[in-house]
């Protein structure tokens, strides 16, 4: 059923506000106000999905080969990891499914005998840390700067155990301020907090921890960027310890009677010279237990990794003529995994640009257009498949890790290019295929890993200067990859906290930038920013919101999430009717229920549900339901799981249970039009008959 059936003429729905004007370029459509073409939801849904699932791959492809193993990395690493994927919070029952409550702004996190044991036997003593346990015999609070990624958590953690034995770190969630008069800290316990990436809210904070948080019995080490002051607590900077220190008294854990040739040290050495944080050491030292456990050969090992792979993309770059074949590693390098004709059309784009930009006659000369494909392929290692008869042949990396490499090499070590190269993938994203945009933005996403500030100038203020979602999209998209680098994921919250306040473009690139591990980092603080848009914004970010929610919907978010709706409904008037019944429409259209993304009618009976299924039933506008396809879905979604589901029966029987008499007569013409077409029984037909006539 897709419209909602004739009745008497209908009162007019109240308008939403009407959406304030844009200031962006005049020759742009507007798209982001436009409400998109009325589709199927389901289809919209399958859609999603397949969207999803290809955002998933091609982050994979760019980051998953650079993912330390959390089984062996350090400490820090593990908890952190865990941290930023929201299994802290979710699993320890953190996130509050009560309306009206919300999430702390940190989690204290305790670390287990286990991981205490880990730290100690394979800690690498610093000055700092010596310096550390000095002051915190006298001093209550202490501040540790330094440089990011030098294992000054580590250092923390280790003179807070050799103060009191007992340590937890308390991890601020998304982009919140830590607020201290939230917790409730324990004597003789160490805690450590990290403001690294809030720099601003250093000195609030640590006023808070004194006039509210630390007392004589607990002692407290804030992270702090280097060489930050403060008329607070004392500061001290920490001193990294060498990174050979750090691979033996890690290879000797992993490896007790490992006995490396000297031939092997010499290129351990190498590589041990060009790593920068002891989280890639550690890493190192685990592949090179492994290494020696199988007995293959440490050479081959390193020449899989990332700085033996960078040295040989950048030879291969100084090797290759004529400039298209470095053109057609650009571009596989942006799009592997894509069909020949876009990467190859994208190579020969990006060839025309610079042949414009550097030549010096202005003659008429063309780029030389043809050269044979294998040629191109041998320049990077990759292969072309065939889809299948008429399916033509897709382009993929042999070794997907190369794509995440090549960008870096030509990003940072050919500045020459770089103008040309961000006016092409400007261009490219906004003028190729949804699949092309997904690779686009990623790729920028990850040019940002390198340089944040450079790629926010360049592409996330261009894009977010735009009405076209397209490019909202292709920012979401940049920030999503961004994030899955573990130490960027808190700047790109913070990032978003200030485009959520920003023009409506920014908004918009919000919402959807939200809709990925990103809101599954901080799933209160994306529906918090969700539910102040909706409700103050007009219609122009319903739809964008209840896409986003629908990909936030999770075992673990799933009773916040309806929780959440259900309020929109019971106190946001016109909008919050709007904005709920549109979301909820999706969640009751998910095309398959898994135990990460379970079916609405697996969840416990909550009346929220009810709420949310009588609003998407009955809310109108102009006359019409805002989610028509919302009794087809009932019938189809829920009322097939009658019989075996108490949720459902619980839930659909208050349905139809004490309606209006505007929706009694809706009710009881869908159960008649059911019952003709024998798409339920005579027995559910009379009992949700029965129920409505006595409402």
């Amino acid at each position: 059923m897709s419209d909602s059936p004739p009745e008497e003429s209908r009162s007019e729905a109240p308008q939403p506000e009407d959406p304030e004007a844009e200031d962006t370029s005049p020759e742009e459509p507007d798209e982001t106000s436009q409400e998109p073409d009325n589709q199927s939801i389901r289809n919209e849904m399958t859609a999603s999905g397949q969207e999803w699932l290809e955002r998933r791959q091609s982050l994979d492809d760019l980051f998953a080969d650079e993912r330390p193993s959390t089984g062996t990395r350090d400490l820090i690493g593990r908890v952190s990891n865990r941290v930023k994927k929201g299994d802290i919070w979710f699993a320890q029952g953190d996130i509050h499914v009560d309306q009206g409550r919300t999430q702390p702004t940190a989690t204290i996190y305790e670390l287990t005998l286990n991981e205490i044991e880990d730290l100690r036997r394979t800690l690498v003593s610093t000055q700092s840390q010596a310096e550390l346990c000095r002051l915190l015999n006298s001093e209550r609070l202490v501040l540790l700067g330094g440089a990011a990624e030098t294992g000054k958590a580590t250092t923390a953690l280790a003179a807070l155990l050799d103060w009191g034995g007992k340590v937890s770190w308390i991890v601020p969630h998304g982009a919140s301020t830590p607020n201290p008069r939230d917790w409730k800290l324990e004597s003789g316990h160490g805690y450590l907090l990290d403001l690294v990436d809030t720099p601003d809210a250093v000195d609030g904070v640590t006023t808070n921890l004194r006039r509210a948080g630390v007392n004589a019995d607990c002692r407290m080490i804030v992270l702090v960027p280097e060489r930050i002051k403060s008329s607070v607590a004392p500061v001290i900077e920490h001193d990294p310890p060498p990174n050979s220190r750090i691979f033996a008294k890690h290879l000797s854990v992993q490896a007790h009677s490992a006995r490396l040739a000297s031939d092997d040290q010499r290129l351990l050495d190498e590589e041990l010279r060009a790593l920068s944080a002891p989280w890639q050491v550690v890493e190192l030292a685990r592949q090179v237990a492994a290494t020696v456990e199988s007995g293959t050969s440490i050479e081959v090992m390193l020449n899989r990794r990332f700085n033996r792979m960078r040295a040989k993309v950048g030879e291969d770059l100084e090797k290759r003529r004529p400039i298209l074949g470095r053109c057609f590693m650009t571009s596989i390098a942006v799009l592997h995994g894509l069909p020949e004709a876009e990467i190859s059309a994208a190579a020969l784009a990006l060839a025309e640009r610079l042949d414009e930009k550097w030549r010096r006659d202005h003659s008429p000369k063309s780029v030389q257009l043809w050269e044979q494909l294998p040629l191109w392929l041998s320049y990077v290692d990759a292969e072309a498949t065939t889809a299948g008869p008429g399916g033509g042949r897709s382009i993929r990396l042999r070794r997907p890790k190369l794509a995440a490499v090549m960008l870096r090499v030509i990003w940072e070590d050919q500045p020459t290019i770089r103008d040309s190269l961000v006016d092409w993938l400007l261009w490219l994203g906004g003028e190729g295929s949804s699949h092309t945009r997904i690779k686009v933005g990623h790729a920028v996403g990850k040019l940002a890993t390198f340089d944040f500030a450079v790629v926010n100038e360049r592409f996330l203020e261009v894009w977010s200067k735009s009405r076209r979602s397209r490019d909202h999209q292709l920012a979401a998209l940049a920030l999503e990859a961004a994030a899955e680098d573990p130490s960027m994921t808190r700047r790109v919250h913070l990032h978003l906290r200030t485009m959520i306040q920003g023009n409506d473009a920014k908004k918009a690139i919000a919402i959807r930038a939200y809709a990925s591990s990103v809101g599954l980092s901080a799933p209160d603080q994306a529906l918090a920013a969700f539910r102040t848009l909706v409700l103050t914004r007009g219609v122009k970010f319903h739809h964008d919101v209840a896409q986003s929610i629908a990909y936030l919907y999770r075992v673990d978010t799933a009773h916040t999430i309806v929780n959440r709706l259900a309020g929109w409904v019971n106190d946001g008037g016109p909008a919050g009717h709007r904005s709920a019944a549109l979301a909820f429409g999706r969640l009751a259209a998910l095309p398959v229920s898994t135990p990460e993304r379970p079916h609405l009618s697996q969840l416990d009976s909550h009346p929220s549900l009810v709420t949310l299924w009588r609003n998407a039933l009955s809310y109108e506008e102009g006359g019409r339901l805002v989610v028509p396809e919302s009794w087809d879905l009932l019938l189809s979604e829920w009322l097939r799981h009658y019989n075996e589901r108490s949720t459902v029966r619980e839930i659909t029987d208050q349905i139809f249970s004490l309606t209006d008499r505007r929706n009694a007569k809706r009710s009881l013409l869908y159960l008649r039009l059911w019952r003709h077409h024998g798409e339920i029984s005579a027995d559910l037909y009379r009992h949700l008959r029965q129920l409505v006539h006595r409402s």
